[in-house]
């Protein structure tokens, strides 16, 4: 139940941090607003494989530290009941946790990635009218030609724009510095041969290049403007997108990084777990608090330094890598601590007495 509880907390804050992000995202016309919650949905489960190991570490310490500061601990090891048989009652709870996050990491979470990727692929293929708010200027285009859309207000009634502007600027060889502004009274949707044009009544066209003095004026009653062609530069394909077998097939450095480091959150819970134990371990009168944050710090610390190897591992030229450049190291590391929490003290008394 503490588990489950810290879950929710820590999914609330990060969904909420994450929803705010697309929303301004969506305000400022990068994606529509009907897109939002789909987007959230499929990033779930990645919100949930990195959160869940980290709320049962927690709730290890609460629960333990609780156990503490109420001597129910001392009571089982006065029973003959020491750290084994708690470790053994959590070899449960820690398998389903460990089932859940390779689930995720495995399966779950490239998929709903591929999902996401595929959303915001549509959502470049949508015209500038479709995500236009008015008030707001709109920019979408590549490196050789972007568009600038602003409509002052509409009319949701009769379906229509009032006080469009659409200004085209071209960076090519040919076109570089030419600008193509239209600017009109009103403007409406249209669909012709399955294309789609922004028609525009009572306006002004200016066509040149800032600077010269060859710049034409045209005004007319009825112009119609094609949309629907514009692009942004296409976002790089996303590795952690890809089937677990993909990059397993794959072998290249970047597809290397993002294997270990679905392996690494696996490995991740029964190590923490075991370390839950120890860290746990307070005296009554110091609170059940007092190692929280340091526990907590520590995990970051963890977490850090496998995304540190990560980004080493797909920064790597080529496919080969050195043997030094693994997470396991890290995960070794990780267990070389968690043997000194538990017999650090002994062995220190030990070199003390000799």
């Amino acid at each position: 139940m503490t588990t489950v509880m810290v879950t929710f907390i820590l999914v609330m804050v990060l969904v909420s941090g994450r929803f705010i992000k697309y929303l301004a995202e969506a305000a400022a016309g990068q994606i529509a607003a009907d897109a939002l919650f789909m987007v959230m949905a499929f990033r779930l489960p990645e919100f949930l494989q990195m959160i869940l190991p980290l709320s049962l570490y927690i709730a290890l310490l609460l629960v333990l530290g609780r156990m503490h500061m109420d001597n129910e601990m001392v009571v089982l090891h006065a029973g003959g009941q020491g750290n084994a048989r708690v470790i053994r009652s959590l070899i449960a709870p820690v398998l389903v946790a460990m089932a859940v996050v390779a689930l995720f990491s495995l399966y779950v979470t490239p998929k709903g990635d591929a999902e996401v990727n595929r959303i915001f692929e549509e959502q470049k293929g949508r015209s500038v009218l479709e995500l236009l708010t008015p008030g707001r200027f709109h920019v979408k285009g590549d490196g050789e030609s972007q568009r600038a859309t602003y409509a002052e207000s509409l009319n949701r009634e009769e379906g229509v724009l009032e006080n469009v502007f659409v200004a085209d600027a071209s960076f090519g060889d040919d076109e570089a510095g030419r600008i193509l502004t239209v600017w009109a009274r009103t403007g409406r949707l249209v669909q012709d041969d399955n294309i789609s044009y922004l028609e525009l009544r009572d306006g002004f066209q200016y066509q040149g290049k800032p600077g010269a003095a060859d710049y034409r004026e045209v005004a007319f009653e009825t112009a119609r403007v094609r949309i629907g062609n514009e692009r942004s530069s296409s976002r790089p394909p996303e590795v952690r997108g890809r089937a677990t077998a993909e990059l397993i097939e794959d072998g290249s450095n970047k597809a290397q990084a993002e294997l270990q480091w679905r392996w690494s959150l696996i490995l991740t819970i029964p190590i923490m777990c075991l370390a839950a134990i120890p860290l746990a371990r307070v005296n009554p009168r110091q609170g059940r608090f007092l190692r929280m944050i340091p526990a907590v710090l520590g995990y970051m610390f963890y977490v850090g330094l496998l995304l540190t190897m990560r980004s080493w591992i797909a920064d790597l030229p080529g496919k080969e890598h050195p043997w030094f450049y693994s997470t396991l190291w890290i995960h070794l590391l990780a267990g070389i601590a968690v043997f000194g929490l538990y017999y650090g003290d002994r062995l220190f008394k030990r070199r003390t007495r000799q």
